[in-house]
């Protein structure tokens, strides 16, 4: 008698875990998902010049920049 309740519980307890256990899946491949939608956007934002000379210190302490087709830009 002991032993069917002790069963019981037990598969009551793995029933909920495995429900807990999708969830935390869920939402964690949610977040993958986003984190890399994330990345993407940043690393496209950073191929405009203009957004990474307002994102990057280093881009704003650089000195000449290159031109688009390679060629050194022109100095005064």
């Amino acid at each position: 008698m002991e032993q069917e309740k002790q069963k019981k519980r037990e598969a009551s307890y793995e029933e909920l875990f495995l429900i807990f256990g999708k969830r935390v899946e869920k939402v964690l491949a949610v977040m993958v998902i986003l984190l890399f939608v994330a990345l993407m956007a940043a690393q496209l934002l950073l191929q405009n010049a203009h957004v990474r000379y307002l994102l990057v210190k280093v881009e704003q302490l650089e000195g000449n920049p290159y031109r688009a087709d390679g060629s050194k830009a022109m100095e005064k």
